[in-house]
């Protein structure tokens, strides 16, 4: 799904096919004018210091389905709570060192390489729209 990243959530919403609510609008545009990474509980306070209330089964639901819509990425690092950043369908991915918890950006090239070469080898049409490697920094393994 190519989407530009620009575009306001109410169409991205309705490219995606979903019903444009209230709710959806409310957490994609705190996602979309938020931190790159936020946890349900970060976007839920920020819902509701925008002065909005929503409540938290539903934040839940939204973000499970903008992830599904592949609006949004849902990230697991480490052992703690899954963390959620804007997409709007295009591909984002991040190496993590299990370190020291630091997060940088992969550059989607190298993805793309490695997919095209899984599908060669084995066939295989990988979906990496949003990958996390975990390891160890240089400056850990330093």
């Amino acid at each position: 799904m190519a989407m530009a990243a620009h575009h306001d959530p109410a169409s991205l919403l309705r490219s995606a096919g979903r019903r444009v609510t209230n709710a959806r609008l409310t957490v994609a545009s705190v996602l979309q004018h938020g931190v790159e990474h936020m946890s349900a509980t970060e976007v839920l306070s920020a819902v509701e210091a925008a002065g909005t209330h929503i409540d938290q089964s539903t934040v839940y639901r939204v973000l499970a389905d903008l992830r599904d819509s592949g609006l949004v990425a849902e990230s697991r690092f480490g052992s703690g709570e899954a963390s959620y950043e804007w997409l709007a369908g295009a591909n984002h991915h991040h190496l993590h060192c299990t370190e020291c918890g630091e997060t940088t950006p992969l550059h989607h090239g190298l993805v793309d390489g490695f997919v095209e070469s899984v599908r060669e080898r084995h066939g295989f049409e990988a979906d990496a729209t949003h990958m996390v490697l975990t390891g160890a920094c240089e400056r850990c393994r330093g």
